[in-house]
């Protein structure tokens, strides 16, 4: 008996990514908080902000029906 494999399900490889992007995004803003909390702020951290703050809101957009 021939098996073959099974396509990969999109909505399950979409979701793995989804998950990847929110862990990398949790870890990021953990980090940023520390730099906040420890008295470092400087224009690299601003933009950092700024560009999680971007991310967020473009995860929210896209996970909102």
């Amino acid at each position: 008996m021939h098996h073959t494999s099974m396509p990969t399900n999109p909505a399950l490889t979409r979701q793995h990514r989804l998950r990847a992007i929110v862990k990398r995004l949790v870890i990021e803003l953990g980090y940023l908080e520390y730099c906040l909390a420890a008295g470092l702020e400087d224009t690299n951290l601003q933009t950092a902000a700024l560009s999680i703050d971007t991310a967020i809101d473009c995860l929210n957009e896209h996970l909102v029906p």
